[in-house]
């Protein structure tokens, strides 16, 4: 049993030049709160009496784990905090002293938000302190209050988010209790921890085949052999290039990221049936030799594949671990920072999966050819639509002979009505898509598109309806090629910004500036707007929202899905079974 440990968020502020650091820490369980302010022995005296705990952070691995063991091993950590922004020096290389401080941590990350942006979807205060990063000297008494606030603030946050993503932090101390392995491996991320489980090591050498790759011998293709050829032809072995032709009446690339094909703008009602592999890319590593060649004993691949189909037959919490070990190999494989890294196999895997669907798609157009539609194909399934149960039976069989010829399987569901906007959407989609706490951009409008495709609700009465300002923010990301945003005559250095359409005629558009001192309106945004950073989670709706530019975005979507007043269900549809 995997000891039950301590959760501890933490985050760092660190003045490089004023030799300023403070840290906030928050306990997940009592929800105390700690701050320390430039002391290094209240630092040591928390920390002896948190050996055991494990430290949580939203860029812990990358930033405040190394400031924490700066302060531990008596390094300045203004010094460390300079190299590891300014010199983007890795913590590891800066002194070796630090790698030999144990530390239990656990990483929330995400590859493409930061924390702010986070904060922004949650409807929190978004403001960041006006105390300069740079000041070069000491901070007054005030400056430090502010800091405070912010550095807390970010604390609790990160404690808002750790609570929606707990079910990893769940699944990797159940890898560690399962594999029975040492307490320090907490410390791996979950493709590290894939890679240790599996026993993989890199070789000491660059192999340099990843064009090598062979196509799988169960795939039986006629009509659409030529793209089995295209894939087989050494001059189109570069990952620049795709393939873009006619499947069964739908224009469908194929290249290097997967099946992408589906009918634009498409509606359909009964008979239509969604068939997903199963654990698609875990199975072609297992039943065609795929995993990466860096692992010893490809067999524990299998063990843990077939365990986790039992677990999850049995409900047993487990499967969800199992799961981050053979979700995660098939990435890792293209990582080369990895024990799997093996582009090889991984591009071996990618490309026959595209095959293996191209093959099912295949069989079902020669036994139904225009009785039947192909509505869409993606990664890891395909969608079709029939004209009678007795054809629906029929595709089934056609389902089963793949599958006891290519040693896949199938789920399958089936679908009352669909809408469908554009490509590779089945359960989601940017406009429909089902939102959650931590990715909650224009909700109204998704809101409201949800109620007219499904219960024939009219926009502006779901709309109108609503009295919460967080139901109508705009969430702004402000990439690096632009230096800042522009409000009127007001510059904002702010990355992230949270807007609101205004009808009042003192409020402005938003705009970027980028290179050249060149204004450019952001995109989807009002023109004009209000700006509210504010906590904005319990705020009424002020006059001046401008309730009707919400309501012309949502029909200008709405038109996007299907033709004017024919409304049954959506892109999103929640999958309804019969």
């Amino acid at each position: 049993m995997v000891k039950e440990r301590r959760r501890i968020i933490i985050d760092f502020e660190v003045l490089s030049k004023a030799g300023f650091w403070m840290c906030c820490m928050k306990d997940y369980k009592t929800q105390k709160e700690h701050i320390i302010i430039n002391n290094r022995e209240e630092l040591l005296r928390v920390f002896n009496k948190n050996k055991e705990s494990v430290w949580v952070g939203y860029n812990i691995r990358g930033y405040d784990q190394w400031i924490l063991k700066s302060i531990i091993a008596g390094i300045d950590p203004c010094d460390v905090s300079y190299k590891l922004v300014e010199r983007k020096v890795s913590g590891w290389r800066i002194d070796r002293n630090l790698n030999k401080i144990p530390l239990y941590i656990f990483e929330i990350s995400d590859s493409y938000r930061s924390l702010k942006e986070l904060e922004l979807f949650m409807g929190e205060d978004i403001r960041e302190s006006s105390v300069s990063f740079d000041l070069d000297r000491y901070p007054t008494k005030e400056e430090i209050d502010e800091l405070t606030h912010y550095c807390l603030h970010d604390v609790r946050m990160t404690y808002k988010v750790f609570e929606q993503v707990y079910y990893r932090y769940e699944a990797q101390l159940g890898l560690i209790e399962y594999f029975n392995l040492e307490d320090n491996m907490f410390n791996k991320t979950e493709a590290q921890l894939s890679a240790y489980i599996l026993g993989a090591k890199k070789p000491n050498y660059d192999r340099n085949d990843i064009n090598e790759f062979g196509i799988v011998n169960t795939l039986k293709l006629s009509k659409y052999n030529h793209i089995k050829e295209w894939y087989e032809d050494y001059n189109n072995r570069d990952l620049k290039k795709y393939l873009r032709t006619n499947i069964y009446g739908i224009e469908t690339d194929f290249g290097w990221g997967g099946l992408h094909s589906a009918r634009k703008k498409y509606e359909g009602e009964d008979f239509i049936v969604n068939s997903d592999v199963s654990s698609f890319y875990p199975s072609i590593m297992i039943e065609y030799d795929l995993l990466s060649r860096n692992v010893k004993e490809p067999s524990k691949y299998k063990e843990i594949r077939d365990t986790r189909i039992k677990f999850k037959k049995e409900n047993n919490s487990i499967e969800k671990s199992l799961k981050l070990v053979l979700n995660s190999t098939y990435g890792a494989c293209m990582d080369i920072n990895n024990e799997l890294y093996d582009p090889r196999q991984g591009i071996a895997i990618c490309v026959n999966g595209q095959l293996l669907l191209l093959d099912l798609i295949e069989k079902v157009e020669l036994e139904f050819g225009s009785s039947a539609e192909f509505i869409q194909g993606n990664t890891d399934g395909v969608m079709f639509k029939f004209s009678s149960n007795e054809d629906v039976d029929k595709y089934l069989e056609i389902c089963g002979r793949w599958c006891e010829r290519t040693r896949m399987n199938l789920e399958h569901d089936f679908i009352k009505k669909i809408i469908q906007k554009d490509v590779n959407i089945k359960s989601k989609g940017a406009y429909v898509k089902k939102l959650s706490l931590i990715d909650n951009d224009l909700p109204i409008v998704n809101k409201a598109l949800k109620e007219k495709l499904i219960n024939g609700v009219d926009i502006e009465t779901t709309i109108n309806k609503s009295n919460k300002l967080i139901d109508f923010q705009k969430c702004i990301k402000v990439t690096g090629k632009y230096s800042h945003v522009v409000y009127g005559s007001e510059e904002i250095k702010l990355k992230v910004l949270r807007v609101f359409a205004s009808k009042s005629n003192l409020d402005f558009a938003v705009m970027k500036m980028k290179p050249g001192n060149k204004l450019e309106k952001i995109s989807y945004t009002p023109d004009r707007v209000f700006i509210d950073n504010d906590n904005i989670i319990c705020k009424d709706i002020p006059d001046k929202l401008d309730k009707g530019w919400y309501i012309s975005l949502a029909k200008n979507r709405l038109d996007s899905f299907i033709s004017e007043n024919k409304f049954t269900l959506f892109d999103y549809l929640e999958m309804l079974k019969e």
